[in-house]
């Protein structure tokens, strides 16, 4: 019984670990949809607060877990100085301070609680995973199936506002395939799996894709393909293409392969406009990064013209345009920064170098460095708990968001650095690792030097 009770509580602090990393959805889904009658506002810092209470253990102040010490340090004094940059360098977001003095309290107060979180949440994290992204998948999906407003051809998000004006923000469902996708595949992949969930989980994984194309975000797609890449390099560098081969004819990973995609066949076959939509959405994307490209190169497109970048890239050209000028007319004003939240660029890091000064730009970009640094050695190393593939494989996901899109500031951003920081870089006893078989020295072998008592 005490093994059953700790394992629900595991999974309890694992949900609510993704409540407060991906709740977005969910907080859309049930404000918007559902219809929750309580301000936006209200709504998502007690739906927080909530995943908060989750994620909180038993012995919550009494046992605390080492974090990433170095990034730990970083992190906070960034946020501190945030704080401090609020009261006395803003001259243009005094407005915004109250409000973002509740979201930094949201954040350290998240921090805290994961390193009060067990590292053997390890064990359940995964499956959590794919349950939590497969329910906000499905709350996306009955919310456009139900949403008068939404057509096809438009970026899949739930939808806010009044009738005629509504808006949606698609990246926190990117985000959520994003998380679900990798879930998916870790859960899959694991050693001994059965048929059944292996098919289960490619299933998934197919699913997780289509959500991530119809949100019609850039950077997911971009980053997804920097993760896949890490991938490729850190597991196939040893592997012969001869096994490689082998191992993807096999007939079990053929059946595996092939079954969700018979299905998907008979779906499209059965809905011959499910194939339309999918066309759709691949020429919208292409021909969206194609245009970028090709303006980038001062080239013309098919039609003839021009090339031009749209308007997100257009913003982000503008803002390396502007960190230049910077730097060459006014450098001393670089070393404070122009103050709190003073010129939005889109791009974070570039943001923390003309708003916090040197000072600032150094913290955040060595919380990136040494983050980076561990996800790569996870990755390439290999033989991990599962938290750790996680969130390093997290951190790529998330990597071109990090620097294309949102603010230094925003909970969105800071939140996933929190969870990095607490599992990238830190011992885990053996036993945690998936596989680990616990093989004794024989009893007439001698102890290494190192472990022969005094």
């Amino acid at each position: 019984m005490g093994k059953f009770l700790h394992k629900w509580a595991l999974i309890r602090m694992c949900v609510g670990i993704f409540i407060v990393l991906d709740g977005y959805p969910l907080g859309f889904f049930f404000k918007e949809t559902v219809g929750i009658p309580l301000d936006s506002a209200v709504f998502t810092a007690g739906f927080m607060i909530l995943g908060m209470l989750l994620m909180t253990p038993t012995t919550a102040f009494r046992t605390l877990y080492a974090p990433n010490a170095p990034v730990f340090n970083a992190l906070i004094a960034f946020v501190l100085m945030c704080v401090l940059y609020s009261f006395m360098f803003n001259s243009v977001a005094l407005g915004d301070r109250n409000r973002d003095l509740v979201y930094y309290l949201f954040v350290i107060f998240f921090l805290l609680l994961l390193v009060n979180v067990p590292n053997e949440i390890t064990t359940q994290i995964v499956v959590v995973g794919v349950v939590f992204t497969l329910v906000s998948n499905l709350a996306l999906v009955y919310a456009l199936m139900t949403d008068p407003d939404w057509t096809l051809g438009q970026r899949a998000a739930i939808q806010f506002g009044p009738p005629g004006e509504k808006l949606g923000n698609p990246h926190v469902f990117a985000r959520n395939a994003q998380i679900g996708l990798l879930c998916c595949l870790m859960w899959g992949s694991r050693p001994n799996q059965s048929f059944l969930l292996r098919f289960i989980a490619i299933s998934l994984v197919i699913f997780n894709i289509v959500i991530m194309m119809l949100t019609f975000s850039k950077s997911a797609i971009l980053s997804t393909a920097v993760a896949a890449f890490v991938y490729a390099f850190a597991n196939f560098r040893h592997t012969s293409p001869q096994k490689i081969f082998k191992t993807l004819t096999s007939p079990l990973s053929l059946i595996v392969v092939s079954m969700p995609f018979l299905g998907f066949i008979g779906l499209v076959i059965a809905r011959p406009e499910i194939w339309d939509i999918i066309t759709l959405y691949g020429d919208m994307i292409f021909g969206r990064f194609s245009e970028n490209i090709l303006a980038l190169l001062g080239a013309e497109n098919e039609k003839g013209n021009l090339a031009e970048l749209d308007g997100s890239s257009v913003n982000r050209a503008m803002s390396w345009t502007y960190v230049t000028y910077a730097v060459i007319g006014d450098p001393l004003g670089l070393l404070m920064g122009y103050g709190y939240k003073f010129f939005f660029m889109d791009i974070p890091l570039l943001e923390t170098l003309i708003n916090q000064g040197l000072f600032g730009f150094l913290l955040y970009s060595f919380v990136f460095y040494r983050l980076g640094k561990e996800a790569f050695l996870i990755t390439y190393e290999g033989n991990k708990t599962d938290i750790e593939v996680l969130c390093a494989y997290l951190f790529y996901l998330f990597l071109v968001s990090y620097f294309t899109s949102g603010r230094p500031y925003e909970m969105a951003t800071l939140h996933p650095l929190c969870l990095f920081v607490r599992f990238l870089g830190i011992y885990y006893a053996p036993q945690l690792v998936r596989g680990y078989v616990d093989t004794p020295l024989p009893v007439d072998q001698e102890l290494p030097p190192n472990l022969q008592p005094a």
